[in-house]
């Protein structure tokens, strides 16, 4: 096998090509299909992976630690501040004194690659209005300054190995998804979410060639960046990139339907205060059984956590048409094949294929 990804980034999962996306996913099925056998392989016995937490995490920081551990490397997992990295150009106190320059260039003196969930922290817009993407900018500029691979574990805008993980579920689920359609629908709960999952499933499923429509309400656009790539994406393919602002037309003849909550573009404006009572106007955006027989008998798909009763009904959850859990336990599945593609010797590599 040959494998261009050895030593490769990934921040956007079109960083990726379709073809490399297809390695990464076609790997995660035959790491899933080998079972228990795949929990204890030694692909990278000898390598190290770092991985940075600015903002909590369940399902990331579980199941990148297994996927690190059952290929046999070792996975270190500091705290931010333990490491005394800042993120001003600028040191400001003795606690958090090296920038990320000097750590990127020293930490890659002890580790194989870096895996960062990047800070949720605002840049200005050509207005000078803040808005998403300050976390991406890290993560560009530590890449930048870093000769192992580093992945994005979820920035302001992006999240790809969701979006691999996200791509696996699917395909399992319909087999070929191109011409499927694929509604990524906002959903209310007061407790606010990022936009990172949704942008990214909206845009790896472009990738694919599924007709995406995103539905929402007024004022809960995705951010300009990611509109511009999954419109480049849709052009390649020649499938539709819907807009709706109306969830029941939306959701007729869906194939997945992926509601979530995501916080408006003014979240770094406004306070939460005034972005909970926004979201409020919009209690009825909510999955229901009814919503779902509109739906081309589609699966239900969340990245998790979502709030039971607000963004979804506990019937739709837990019903026949919920992947959640499938789809929750295959990320495990694409981070081992994400970590093996970059990390892992070919022959190594080539004697799990071959199996």
């Amino acid at each position: 096998m040959s494998n261009s990804l050895k030593g490769r980034d990934l921040l956007v999962t079109t960083d990726w090509s379709k073809s490399e996306l297809d390695q990464a996913i076609d790997l995660a099925i035959k790491l899933k299909k080998m079972g228990a056998a795949s929990r204890s392989l030694d692909i990278l016995k000898g390598k190290s992976v770092m991985l940075l937490f600015f903002r909590p995490s369940t399902r990331t920081r579980m199941s990148f630690t297994a996927a690190g551990q059952e290929l046999g490397g070792f996975v270190q997992v500091p705290a931010p501040s333990e490491i005394r990295l800042t993120l001003e150009k600028k040191a400001t106190s003795l606690e958090a004194s090296e920038s990320v320059k000097d750590t990127a260039l020293v930490i890659e003196r002890y580790v194989d690659a870096v895996a960062i969930r990047a800070p949720a922290v605002p840049i200005l817009d050509d207005k000078g209005i803040p808005r998403p993407g300050g976390g991406d900018a890290v993560l560009r500029e530590y890449a930048d300054y870093t000769k192992v691979p580093v992945i994005n574990m979820s920035s302001c805008l992006h999240h790809p190995t969701q979006g691999i993980g996200d791509m696996m579920t699917m395909k399992e689920s319909l087999g070929d998804v191109k011409g499927k359609k694929l509604v990524v629908m906002w959903a209310y709960t007061s407790l606010l979410r990022n936009m990172t999952a949704v942008q990214e499933v909206a845009l790896i499923g472009s990738t694919y060639g599924m007709n995406v429509t995103v539905a929402y309400p007024e004022g809960y656009d995705f951010d300009p960046s990611v509109m511009s790539l999954i419109k480049r994406e849709t052009g390649k393919s020649g499938e539709k990139f819907e807009i709706s602002h109306d969830y029941k037309k939306a959701l007729e003849g869906a194939d997945i339907v992926y509601p979530r909550n995501w916080w408006s573009l003014n979240a770094y404006v406004n306070t939460r205060e005034e972005e909970q009572r926004l979201a409020a106007k919009h209690k009825d955006w909510r999955m229901t059984d009814s919503l779902l027989r509109l739906t081309n008998n589609a699966r239900y798909m969340h990245p998790m956590p979502f709030e039971r009763g607000a963004e979804v009904d506990d019937s739709v959850a837990d019903g026949p048409n919920s992947v959640i859990y499938d789809q929750a336990e295959n990320l495990t599945h694409a981070r081992k094949a994400v970590l093996a593609l970059i990390m892992a010797d070919e022959g190594s590599l080539d004697s799990i294929l071959n199996q």
